[in-house]
Formats: C-alpha cells, sequence, structure tokens
C-alpha cells in the first residue's frame, strides 16, 4: 500500500478506532450496567471480490468474480449508528426492526492499479423478526445512500464503455446476518455491495459479493 493512502486512511481509522474503543471493550458481554449511548453503535469488517454480474444476478446466486486487471477485492470497515427501534403493528404482530445509518470506508484493491478509497453512506432497515431466531438468529438489512469513489472501478469502465461514469453514486447495500442465539452480537455476514448512478449520475454501476464479522445487538 502506497504511502499517500495511509495518510489518506489514518484520520477515518482513527475516527473508527475511536468509536470502537469504547463498546468493543464494555458491551462485550451486554452488561445492565452498559450506558445507553455505547449499545447504539455496532461495528463490521467485510471483504468483497469485485464481480461483472448485474444485481439480479447476484440476487438469484449466479455470480462470479472478475479476473483480469479490473478484478480484485474490496476489503469494508463500517461503523453503523442506532436511529431508532420502531413499533411496527402488522396484523396481530408486533415488529421491531432496527432503523441505522452505517458510515463505511472501503479500500479498493484492483489486480491492474494501486488501492484507493470509497466512502458510502445510507439510511438502512435492518429487520430481526424471523420464526427462526431460537435456533439461529438472523438479520435482513437493505439501505439507500450516497457513495463516492477516489476512482472510478474499472470494471465499471468495462461493462459501461459507451456511458460517462461518475465518482458519486446511489449506495445500496444489502445484507444477512447469522449468529447463535446464546451469542447475538457476533454475527457472520454475506452482502451485496452495489452502488449505481441511477440514470442521475450515471447509467450502470457496480455490484461486489462479500462476507464478514459485524459486531452489535
Amino acid at each position: 500500500m502506497n504511502p499517500q493512502l495511509l495518510r489518506r486512511l489514518f484520520l477515518p481509522l482513527l475516527f473508527l478506532l475511536l468509536l470502537a474503543g469504547g463498546p468493543a471493550g464494555a458491551a462485550i458481554a451486554l452488561r445492565d450496567d452498559v450506558p445507553d449511548p455505547l449499545r447504539n453503535w455496532s461495528f463490521e469488517y467485510g471483504y468483497a471480490y469485485i464481480t461483472h454480474d448485474v444485481v439480479s444476478d447476484v440476487l438469484l446466486g449466479h455470480t462470479s468474480t472478475a479476473d483480469g486487471p479490473s478484478g480484485g477485492h474490496v476489503q469494508l470497515l463500517t461503523a453503523a449508528y442506532r436511529l431508532a427501534e420502531p413499533d411496527w403493528q402488522i396484523g396481530d404482530h408486533l415488529f421491531k426492526p432496527l432503523l441505522e445509518l452505517p458510515f463505511t470506508l472501503g479500500i479498493v484493491d484492483e489486480n491492474g492499479r494501486s488501492p484507493f478509497l470509497n466512502y458510502s453512506t445510507s439510511f438502512e432497515v435492518r429487520w430481526r423478526d424471523f420464526p427462526w431466531n431460537d435456533f439461529i438468529s438472523t438479520t435482513a438489512a437493505m439501505g439507500l445512500g450516497l457513495a463516492y469513489s477516489d476512482k472510478i472501478f474499472l470494471m465499471d469502465h468495462q461493462t459501461h464503455p459507451e456511458w460517462h461514469r461518475s465518482h458519486v453514486k446511489f449506495n445500496w447495500p444489502i445484507e444477512l446476518t447469522l449468529a447463535l442465539p446464546q451469542f447475538p452480537q457476533h454475527q457472520l455476514t454475506v452482502f451485496i455491495m452495489h452502488q449505481s448512478g441511477g440514470h442521475i449520475f450515471d447509467r450502470g454501476g457496480i455490484n461486489n459479493v462479500g462476507f464478514g464479522y459485524r459486531f452489535g445487538l
């Protein structure tokens, strides 16, 4: 990793570490004496592979990693703030989804050039009420926001050579988490990193698929 990138990473990483220092140390056992503000943050590390697939293929499980100069991977560091836990009454059932505001720093490492940074945030809804949660604790999250990339993905140029490509895109994160019921705060994740111009910034976008670890309630 080049020195210029390390300098640019220092402040965002310091910010994430400062946020993580208190909650990770104090809330790991989910004690009742942990102050409520410390319960409002979750933290996540993800590792995604760059693909050349469209989002419908990825959702159907028909995906493959890209190779050549435009292939590679993205490492993601996320700190998400809990906005609310509303009560949603649907028929005779009461549901309590989680509304979050995640901030994500991505380190994009393509095969054909040096790493660069990708920043994103979104308003996210996390669904937690699944009937099998007594056996495997599950959440499903989806959001909508904005992303900015220091460089345009080579895969974005490759799949849309006829159109202008933008550094700014809409961010559409999709994520599934799984955890043991006795340790719900330790979650394994599978996710799609989808960023698209939405015919406003540009036409088309990128889809990366990954997995990771999330710590949060």
